[in-house]
This record gives structure tokens, sequence and C-alpha cells, in this order.
């Protein structure tokens, strides 16, 4: 097929500029999540945007691989922009970082890239911000990263959402107990996976096992909800796997109590999704009005081993552009100014002065580098939503025109001025 050529300034697709207030509410919330991040002891971590493509590729599930943007360098090797930073994370901790003191604890924010189809909610590059917990292999490590995720979407200001939990040993255990062809084991982790009633029917009709084993499979897709259903998954384990991930998950959720978030978090034992990946727990985060998840999550025990010692690890990452769809759901915008005073440009040192302090003190303070007149520079700031115009009535005394009123600002006065402002 034969490809047009793109109009100038065309951005491909699956890609998006952000400026002004979208620009400054994204910069906003990756401060907050870095700083509910490192309240917990989570240090940053910062992996290259590109890397090898099969280190990438490792243990990336044949999707995530094929989804990966390849390239060669000059040299003929084959590269690739990174699809997640969990693998990239592994990869420092498996090679460098393997006799550190036990357990690690990293965050990152950054962009990742995927070649997917452009969808609402879908972008081929776009943020993740997330967590690993290298290290510590039970249920306290578990509960914490997912008592994590609910604060930092609490501290993001999002109210309404709910975590999906599952653990992916019960589906393995069930499959093991069935004994099915790979091809049969695949339909029924699909159909599991959508919860179709009607292929949940037909692989019932076709299986010849008895009647404990045709019982685990027809309640599968219905064990969600409470704590009430790890009763019932546990009265149709049929091996020790299966009671195992429900100890596991009972675990969890008691810890999950302790930190008070299970408001917050639904029970699904049907959850199947990565089952190359996931060697425990999994979850994703959901919120109205997002039709994908917010961030997904588990643990993935066999990872770091790939690339040094191997080490149990549990995480999560969060799709930050997701999120800012979440909250412009849930939470009414408040329209910041963008700039709190801008400044005639007179050539006082005094008045730059005046400038240079309001910034240290934590304003936004611009300066008319174009010289417009005194009525022109009042009309533009009020165009733009700027509260405050600064003229110059001296070396370092101004005019402060709001649309409220019009005041002389002394020098010695100025600082009580910005104090004032910013809060």
């Amino acid at each position: 097929m034969r490809l047009s050529k793109p109009v100038r300034g065309e951005l491909p697709p699956g890609v998006a500029d952000l400026f002004f207030a979208a620009a400054e509410q994204k910069l906003a919330l990756e401060n907050i999540l870095r700083d509910a991040f490192s309240r917990w002891g989570y240090r940053p971590v910062i992996p290259p945007t590109f890397e090898y493509a099969d280190t990438l590729a490792s243990e990336a599930g044949v999707r995530l691989a094929e989804e990966m943007y390849r390239f060669f360098d000059r040299d003929g090797r084959a590269l690739a922009l990174r699809p997640d930073l969990t693998i990239p994370t592994a990869r420092i901790v498996g090679v460098k970082l393997f006799d550190q003191p036990l357990p690690l604890r990293f965050h990152y924010i950054g962009s990742v890239f995927r070649y997917e189809e452009p969808r609402a909610g879908q972008r081929r590059e776009f943020t993740q911000a997330g967590v690993e917990l290298v290290g510590a292999p039970g249920a306290a490590a578990d509960a914490e990263v997912i008592a994590l995720l609910v604060g930092a979407l609490q501290a993001a200001g999002l109210t309404d959402f709910r975590i999906t939990l599952g653990q992916i040993g019960f589906f393995r255990g069930l499959l093991a107990a069935l004994s099915l062809s790979a091809e049969a084991a695949e339909r029924l982790r699909v159909a599991v996976d959508r919860r179709s009633q009607a292929e949940m029917e037909a692989i019932l009709a076709d299986f010849d096992g008895d009647g404990p084993a045709r019982e685990a499979i027809a309640v599968l897709p219905m064990l969600t909800g409470g704590p009430e259903v790890l009763d019932e998954a546990r009265r149709i384990a049929l091996n020790q796997e299966m009671a195992a991930a429900v100890a596991n998950l009972r675990q969890v959720w008691e810890r999950l109590c302790q930190y008070d978030v299970t408001d917050h978090v639904v029970l699904d034992l049907a959850q199947v999704r990565g089952m190359a990946y996931y060697t425990g727990i999994l979850f994703e985060a959901f919120a109205p009005g997002v039709g994908f998840p917010l961030a997904s999550g588990g643990r993935y025990d066999g990872l770091i081993g790939h690339f040094g010692p191997d080490q149990p690890a549990v995480g999560f990452a969060l799709t930050v552009d997701r999120l800012l769809t979440a909250l412009d759901h849930q939470t009414e915008a408040e329209a910041a100014p963008p700039i709190d005073v801008i400044f005639q440009d007179c050539g006082h040192m005094e008045c730059l002065s005046l400038v240079r302090r309001a910034r240290s003190l934590g304003a936004r303070a611009a300066l008319d580098v174009l010289g417009r007149s005194v009525d022109d520079l009042v009309a533009y700031a009020r165009g733009q939503g700027i509260p405050r115009v600064a003229l110059c009535e001296g070396p370092g005394r101004v005019r402060l025109v709001t649309d409220a009123e019009t005041r002389i600002i002394e020098p010695a006065a100025w600082e009580s001025e910005v104090r004032a402002w910013i809060g």
C-alpha cells in the first residue's frame, strides 16, 4: 500500500502535543504521583528510552513484543523504544543491583511507546508512572503496592475508582487439574477472560471430566466480589496450587483491611491476563468514563532472573494520560491563572528586582518583552486571564492594576503584597 506524504507539521497517529493548561495539568499530576511514591520510601529510577530489542522483548509476552517500535543502529544492531518501564527496571536490578540490601523500592515516570491501533484513551506514546518492590515474596509486599496505588489515586484527586484483584495461580492450578491440551486451555482462557456465558457453555458441552472439575469451570467466572468469594473458591479448589492461591489472596485481603483500602478493591478470581508474565496476584484499576484500565500490576517473580540472580518482585504501572481523563470526569477544573502578574518593561533595574523577587517567592511573574502601551498591556492581560498588571511609577515603585482596583505599591510593601497572592 502506498502511503500518502504527511502534510508539513502533521503528527503521526497516536502521539499528541500538550501545551498551556494541558501541559501544566499533566506536570502537576506527575509531581503529585512522584511525591506519593516517595512518601512510601520508593526511590527514582530512570532507564534509557531505547535499548537492545532482545532485552526489552524478554518475558514481555507475544503481544507486547509485537507492539515494540524497532529500528537498527548504524552497526546493524536491533534496538527498540521501551514498551514499558518494568522490564528495564528488572534489567537494572538483575545486572547492576543484585548485591544491594533488599528489598529495593523504585518508582518511575516516563514515556513508553507501543505500536497499537490509536483509539480513544490509547496512544502510541504515553506516560507511565509506577513502582516496583523487589526482594519481598509475601502478602505484605503484595498488599503494600495495592495500598500505594489506592493512595496515589486518592492523592491525585480521584474519588470513584475500583481495583480488581485476582491470583493467576488459581487459574493455572485449574488448568493443571483439568489436563487440557494447549488448544483447549487457550480456548478456556479466552472464554474466561471475555466472561462469555455462551463460550463457557460450549466448553462444558465438549468437556468429559468429572463433576468437581465441571463445577470449577462453571463457577470460575462468578468468583468476583468481597472476601466471601474466597470461601467459594476454596470449596471448588481441585489441587494444592488452587488452594495456595486462595490462601495468598486471603492474606493480601487481610493486610488491605489493615490499610483500610478495601472499599476500593473487588476480588476477581477470573482474571487471566498476562499468564506468561505474572506469577501471583494481578490487579487492574478502573474509573467511570475511561474505557481502559488506569493501572495494572501484579507479582512477576520470574522476570529479574532473566538478567541476573532471581528475585521476587511486585509492582504496578499507571497510565498518566488515562488518569487525567478520569480526573476530568470526576473533578471540576479550577482555571488557575497562567501568570500571576505581568510587568511593564520600563528598563529600571529596581523594577526588574521586583520581578525577580516575586518569582523567588513562588509567584509566576512575566515581563512584557514586546513593549506594549499601557492600554494594550492591560487589554492583553485581560484577554489572557492574567489578574494583575504592574506598571512603572518610578524606580522600584509600581502601580498595580486589577479588574477591581488600581493601587500604588511601595518597594517596602512588595514582598507582603506578593505573599498575599500566593497564600
